[in-house]
């Protein structure tokens, strides 16, 4: 996250300014700076994949028929989002997150990471045949 934006979120956290004037400093500092490579690189490498979920019934079997299908830019979207995120809460999820038995921490998760993250998505693939159904996820 930009020096700028924190110290912008920080102001916003101090109660210095509101919500919307912390909107208009972050666009006016984002508007400023030229979209970095790797920003540019992420963009261009979600675009047109998504994460699938398809349930099937088997021949005969009544069961229902289910397609789901998630733009990556969803993703994206949650780390852009996540980012605005003030510490002290981040904080509280992390700690029960953790309670819960789940190593995760908001700030690891950072658009520059991104790459990684589709790279190991495009993995997955999980497939499940039940008695009246097939399930399949996947990402491409």
């Amino acid at each position: 996250m930009g020096e700028e934006r924190l110290r912008i979120l920080q102001m916003l956290s101090d109660g210095k300014i509101n919500p919307e004037e912390a909107e208009r400093l972050i666009t006016a500092t984002e508007q400023q700076r030229p979209q970095s490579d790797v920003s540019t690189a992420v963009n261009a490498m979600i675009e047109g994949k998504f994460l699938y979920v398809l349930v099937e019934p088997k021949e005969g079997k009544s069961s229902e028929r289910v397609s789901v299908k998630v733009p990556f830019a969803l993703l994206k979207a949650g780390l852009n989002i996540a980012g605005l995120i003030p510490k002290e809460a981040q904080d509280k999820i992390n700690s029960s997150m953790q309670e819960k038995g789940m190593s995760f921490n908001l700030q690891d998760f950072k658009p520059e990471n991104i790459k990684e993250l589709m790279d190991s998505l495009e993995q997955l693939s999980v497939d499940i045949d039940a008695d009246d159904s097939t399930v399949k996820v996947f990402c491409k």
